[in-house]
């Protein structure tokens, strides 16, 4: 599946978008040798591995203002993890996913899904991290919470959507995936994670696919049923 190389390498997804010439954050992608300079880029700054997932690697350390912070940031990510670093932009706004279901011209977004962050971000980064994904015991975890629908104008829901379904075929993706946006604060999307195969977890209330499907009023057994039938239909046609 062409999909599964860009799951396991978020430097091939950046690198992609900017063939394809997709809304993403600037960036810059280093090697254990590179020289470690912003090249142009506009602080904050946010540091990613590149062959991580699920919020890994992701803390609010990950958001750097100067030359010094960026230097600490992309030493300690090799320190801890095998691949190259991504830094990009930060963009300091809403963070929106859109899961997308479907195959080739039978494509469709579901209902939106806005990460909130609370009170206790005030002087912190607004950054969905591995803490606020998975760990309870954090003040991140009960800080970020999923919200569906956002509320956000016709015009934003159109261009996310444009690009959605862009990056869906781009990416070959099949059945489903789920893009997460940032929106500044002129209101443009920026694709900031392809997510090839989300999570699909019941026993998580905040899981922001399963948060979009019971939007749609969806039961959890009626969207594993349809995605099974998408993917039969597939592989063994009608």
């Amino acid at each position: 599946m062409k999909s599964l190389r860009y799951a396991i390498n978020k430097s091939w997804v950046k690198r992609k978008m900017t063939i394809e010439r997709m809304s993403t954050p600037p960036f810059k992608i280093f090697n254990r040798r590179s020289i470690i300079r912003s090249y142009g880029l506009t602080y904050p700054l946010i540091v990613k591995p590149s062959r991580q997932h699920a919020g890994i690697g992701i803390s609010q350390d990950s958001v750097v203002n100067n030359l010094a912070e960026l230097k600490k940031q992309v030493g300690y990510i090799f320190s801890q993890y095998p691949g190259e670093v991504i830094v990009e932009e930060f963009i300091d706004g809403r963070e929106i996913h859109a899961t997308i279901l479907g195959n080739d011209a039978n494509i469709r977004t579901l209902p939106y899904c806005e990460i909130g962050f609370g009170k206790k971000s005030k002087n912190k980064w607004k950054v969905y991290t591995y803490e606020a994904k998975w760990d309870r015991k954090s003040w991140e975890y009960w800080n970020a919470r999923v919200k569906s629908p956002p509320d956000i104008s016709p015009r934003l829901h159109e261009r996310m959507q444009e690009i959605a379904i862009k990056a869906y075929t781009v990416f070959n993706c099949r059945d489903m995936a789920r893009l997460d946006f940032r929106i500044n604060s002129k209101n443009i999307p920026y694709i900031v994670d392809v997510n090839i195969n989300p999570s699909l977890n019941y026993y998580d209330e905040e899981d922001a696919t399963i948060v979009s499907v019971y939007t749609l009023k969806w039961t959890y057994d009626q969207f594993i049923e349809t995605l099974a039938s998408m993917a039969s239909q597939r592989v063994l046609g009608s």
